[in-house]
């Protein structure tokens, strides 16, 4: 079979996952109080289906080619490439967006510095436990699976085999985490009184619940640049995403060229500098208001439900197997950790709204911004509060201290000491909290009322 043909019949499959999976959301009503996005369900789909799972019981599986696993690594650089073309320079830095913006950088280092000290502790007992294992957790919960695979195959070409499944399923474990519990948090807030805008989680239409929009609520995904008998206006928008890649490539040989060490430099990073590159290109030639935003976010969005589906569907159980108990005492002491530190700082930090503002950052830093916003969305429906602009000015503002971790953190936990990586982080950390208690805090709310609803 030749290389489209393949790639037609992955896509193929793919899609008959994802389809299953809308199909899943839209009938079952425990799925649907979950709010598990459709990739992650036609994933899950196609694990138990394929041949890990029902192929090695049966012999009989979905046919997941050897090539769905490849997916995951040509599409992130889809999604990443795609942050910064097109955006606007972010203008607001006042003081909402600043504490959002403080209170994520807490919560990173907090995930950095957890998962890095608790597996230089776990390598005492499994010496086969790269350095690196300490960083997925990061790259999972804060990352989502986009940064998961991202980091995930820089961490294979770095020399860790298992690397990239470890972060899809770091990844996955904090998806879930992010919904289920954050689900449990807002029925507790709700019933304590904390959240403004609602009086119980039920109050969120069935349509929202089901996934799918009704026909009289639908709107335009995007706007035409061009006419279509010239050009397709969705071509226009897919030629830069391919400018890009194209443009990734390569500068990736180039670096590669310059020094042996730059080769580490991993793909999607080139096309996250390629978009941006190309969109300040564009803007400088009065060419700006050829690029789509809204439709350039949709081609990201549709590549991450492809990669997700296509990196669950495909998790090594093997690995997940090898690292069982490794990863399981990270992932519930980092599910723990996440729940506390989010709202101890966003209690402690934000001036308003704290609890719908807490709720979108808590999702945010257990998968994506999506994930935030799902959560907000069941305590503030019409989103009257500051809750998404907090949530999407820490999502935006996150960059400076996050990227290095991506880009260099794989290259870095073979080449240096875990000490010198704890220790810079915790650095880090402690300069965002000194920031935190000098502009930002409320010392006369005590936490303990918060956990004992006083």
């Amino acid at each position: 079979m030749n290389t489209i043909k393949i790639v037609f019949t992955d896509l193929a499959t793919l899609s008959v996952l994802l389809l299953l999976g809308m199909f899943v959301r839209k009938k079952v009503k425990f799925i649907q109080n979950l709010y598990l996005p459709v990739s992650l369900i036609g994933g899950f789909l196609g694990l138990l289906l394929g041949p890990q799972i029902l192929g090695h019981y049966t012999g009989v599986s979905l046919p997941l080619g050897k090539t769905i696993a490849q997916w995951p690594g040509i599409l992130v650089n889809v999604v990443l490439g795609l942050s910064f073309f097109g955006t606007e320079s972010s203008k607001n830095f006042g003081r909402l967006a600043l504490s959002a913006v403080n209170q994520g950088g807490l919560v990173h280092q907090t995930q950095v510095c957890v998962g890095l000290g608790l597996t230089m502790v776990l390598m005492q007992f499994y010496p086969d436990l790269p350095l690196a294992f300490g960083l997925t957790p990061v790259y999972g919960f804060h990352g989502g699976h986009g940064t998961a695979n991202a980091a995930g195959a820089a961490l294979m070409q770095a020399g860790w085999a298992d690397g990239l499944a470890v972060s899809n399923t770091m990844a996955t474990a904090g998806l879930m985490s992010g919904i289920i519990i954050g689900m449990i948090i807002i029925n507790l807030g709700v019933r304590r009184g904390y959240a403004q805008k609602v009086s119980k989680p039920q109050d969120v239409p069935q349509d929202i619940k089901e996934g799918i929009v009704p026909v009289v609520k639908r709107k335009s995904i995007g706007k035409g640049v061009t006419y279509n008998d010239a050009l397709d206006p969705l071509a226009l928008q897919l030629g830069f995403v391919g400018i890009i890649l194209g443009m990734a490539n390569i500068l990736s040989r180039s670096l590669s060229w310059v020094h042996p060490l730059l080769k580490q430099i991993p793909l999607f990073a080139c096309a996250m500098i390629c978009g941006a590159v190309l969109s300040q290109i564009l803007k400088k030639l009065g060419l700006a208001d050829y690029i789509d935003r809204p439709t350039i976010s949709r081609i990201a969005g549709v590549a991450l439900d492809f990669l997700v589906c296509s990196a669950i569907a495909t998790l090594s159980l093997k690995a997940f197997a090898l690292y069982l108990v490794p990863m399981l005492i990270v992932i519930v002491t980092m599910i723990v950790v996440n729940v506390l530190v989010n709202f101890y700082f966003g209690y402690k930090m934000f001036d308003v709204d704290w609890f719908e503002r807490t709720m979108g950052s808590y999702g945010l830093e257990s998968g994506v911004l999506a994930t935030g916003l799902m959560l907000l969305r069941v305590v503030d429906p019409k989103f009257e509060t500051t809750g998404q602009e907090s949530a999407a000015s820490s999502a935006a503002l996150c960059y400076p201290w996050s990227l290095p971790y991506v880009m260099f953190g794989p290259m870095l936990a073979f080449l240096v000491p875990g000490w010198m990586m704890l220790g810079g982080s915790l650095v880090l950390w402690i300069v965002f909290y000194i920031i935190a208690r000098k502009f930002f805090w409320h010392p006369e709310r005590k936490f303990s009322e918060l956990m004992f609803g006083k």
